[in-house]
């Protein structure tokens, strides 16, 4: 960490970014109390006596903390701890100054994004001429007036304040609308086109390609599959049908939507091999650099993208000034540029797995290739060695945000590896040459059948929302077993490596002299675990806003479930069932319900749970 100032500077960063958004106490203050226990703590180890050795101390390993936090460290990460602190407080601020209901508000605007087709309404987001530095979405009825990028327009209409989150652990709409940096949406009632194309140049050319691509697949290929290719290759899921989308999610193959490290690496091979031949490999990779750069432009500079372009384009920029590549540094610089230019993008969800899983690859890949040593085959022992190290980095990450385990992931993963980098090059290809559209549609097909690994049986698991504890707790654990098996299979250890190798042996030792007290000990700690999980609880009542509709979750003190009416009318834009009472549920803790009761039959007190019956008739299911 001592050569690594970028990532001790990031993760000061990200500190600062956390504590603003969950702590009411002054950062300051706590610095200023924390240097007041060291000093303490300093003085009295000055002048304590020589102790008897003791295995489990606090003094005895805080002393290894050195060798990780020393002053240049310590320094770097409460500067920019204070930095990002001071940056969110004052966002936060912004941001609430600003939210406010008014009936008829009038402002100038350029559009800054394409449409978005809703049922009732188009979607527009717009930046308002002369005012502070967010964005609003703005809903235009259908069929009204159709505006494009670029377009300076008057528009006149109530503005609609995003909505904080109904129920515990439910969706948030003022946070989500914060990651893209939009305070709201305007309900137009009149619109007016000004001006036409008053964006950069270069953002009109590149939304231009944008669109041209999009309808040259949109001409070439079936609508489900235009969908899934305009996913693939730039990113835009918007037209991907919900049911698809649902399939490549629990299939666990959601991320070749998101353009990523692998879209980019196929584009920079693509570039150097059509290029190195002729141009020679350093005006290659500039050409492939600015090409890259042009790429993220066109597919909206998405987090995943903004970070696999980042790591690939200083990878080839240490390669032209002669230097060697560092993968820590370059994915901190990326990560700290996302976050100075927006610290709300800390709650997105594909930045959080897109990082994750690329840290997972550089801290497993290499002990799962270990592990995996049995397969002869190199190719298909580093394709699963890949996925194992993504899928055990972004396994809480996933709980968290979607509650979904399945068991195929290491099947569909695989499959999906063999085909993408040849479906990914016709795709590509496709856009030059129409001839390339049935060959590509088939790779698109092929790709719809692994998504139907999803309806097979157990690839499907609700588990509850794990908590914070539980995920910092896992990600410390898989790192400490990591680490504990290079100590054993490792032929050359550090000092550091032998040093703890020692320590096991020393606890091992211990452990088998004082194994008779030791059990003592753990069966009276199981024993009041078992008491208290026995010992009655408080009856807990929560009413669930579900809308239109009534709803009521009760938990006993023997710890049964009963729910009472499900809520939910019949809407084809939004599930009340699947997208508010089932997430409730997990986020609570609980897989099960004991007890359904129904109060009276009409569609806003039961029509969720008669759909989901009707659906899951015949089939296990742990949530009904």
């Amino acid at each position: 960490m001592k050569q690594r100032p970028i990532l001790i500077a990031v993760i000061g960063y990200i500190i600062g970014i956390l504590w603003g958004l969950y702590f009411s106490i002054s950062m300051v203050l706590c610095y200023i109390l924390l240097l007041a226990i060291y000093f303490i703590i300093k003085k009295f180890a000055r002048n304590h006596k020589k102790r008897k050795f003791k295995l489990l101390s606090i003094y005895r390993y805080s002393r290894y903390l050195k060798l990780i936090f020393d002053k240049k460290v310590i320094f770097i990460l409460i500067i920019f701890s204070l930095v990002s602190n001071g940056i969110i407080h004052h966002q936060i601020y912004q941001y609430e100054n600003t939210y406010q209901e008014r009936e008829n508000l009038q402002s100038k605007a350029i559009v800054v994004s394409q449409k978005k087709e809703k049922q009732y309404y188009d979607l527009y987001q717009v930046k308002l001429l002369n005012s502070k530095p967010f964005y609003l979405y703005i809903q235009v009825k259908k069929n009204e007036k159709e505006l494009e990028y670029g377009d300076k327009i008057q528009l006149q209409g109530k503005y609609i304040k995003p909505q904080e989150k109904r129920n515990y652990g439910g969706y948030d709409e003022k946070q989500y609308l914060r990651t893209q940096k939009v305070i709201g949406k305007i309900k137009v009632g009149q619109v007016k086109v000004l001006a036409k194309r008053q964006l950069n140049p270069i953002k009109q050319i590149a939304n231009d390609i944008n669109v041209s691509l999009k309808k040259k697949i949109e001409d070439n290929l079936e609508k489900g599959k235009a969908g899934i290719v305009k996913g693939l290759l730039l990113g835009d899921t918007t037209q991907i049908e919900e049911e698809t989308k649902e399939n490549f999610r629990i299939s666990n193959i959601s991320h070749i939507l998101a353009i990523s490290g692998m879209h980019v690496g196929y584009i920079a091979i693509g570039i150097q091999t059509l290029c190195q031949k002729f141009l020679g490999k350093r005006k290659t990779k500039m050409i492939t650099i600015s090409l890259l750069v042009f790429y993220t432009l066109i597919t909206g500079f998405s987090p995943s993208i903004v970070r696999a372009v980042t790591l690939t384009v200083l990878t080839m920029v240490a390669g032209l000034i002669y230097r060697k590549k560092d993968t820590w540094n370059a994915l901190a610089i990326s990560l700290l540029g996302i976050l100075i230019y927006n610290p709300f993008l800390i709650f997105s969800v594909g930045l959080q797995l897109s990082y994750i899983g690329t840290l997972g690859i550089i801290l497993f890949r290499i002990t799962f290739l270990r592990i995996l040593n049995f397969i002869k085959n190199e190719k298909l022992k580093e394709m699963l060695a890949v996925s194992l190290s993504v899928q055990i980095a972004i396994l809480p990450i996933l709980l968290y945000h979607f509650n979904i385990i399945g068991i195929y992931f290491l099947i569909t993963n695989l499959l999906v590896s063999f085909i993408i980098g040849p479906i990914m090059i016709i795709g590509f290809l496709s856009l030059m040459l129409k001839a390339f559209a049935v060959p590509l549609q088939l790779g698109i097909g092929i790709l719809e059948e692994i998504s139907k690994f999803s309806q097979l049986p157990l690839a499907k698991i609700y588990i509850a929302t794990p908590g914070i504890p539980s995920i910092l707790f896992y990600f410390i654990s898989i790192f400490l077993l990591q680490q504990i098996y290079k100590i054993y299979h490792l032929h050359y250890l550090s000092p550091t490596q032998r040093r703890v190798k020692n320590l096991i042996a020393l606890f091992r030792y211990q452990f088998r002299l004082k194994k008779g007290k030791f059990r003592k000990r753990m069966s009276v700690i199981l024993l009041i675990v078992m008491l208290f999980k026995f010992l009655p609880g408080n009856l807990e009542i929560y009413f669930v806003d579900v809308g239109q509709g009534d709803c009521t979750f009760i938990v006993t003190p023997q710890r049964k479930t009963i729910l009472v009416d499900g809520g939910g009318s019949l809407s084809k834009e939004f599930d009340v069932g699947k997208q508010t009472l089932l997430p409730y549920l997990l986020d609570r803790g609980y897989t099960k319900i004991d007890y359904v009761i129904i109060s009276h039959f009409d569609q806003d007190h039961v029509g969720r749970i008669i759909k989901y019956h009707e659906r899951t008739a015949g089939e296990k299911c742990s949530h009904f």
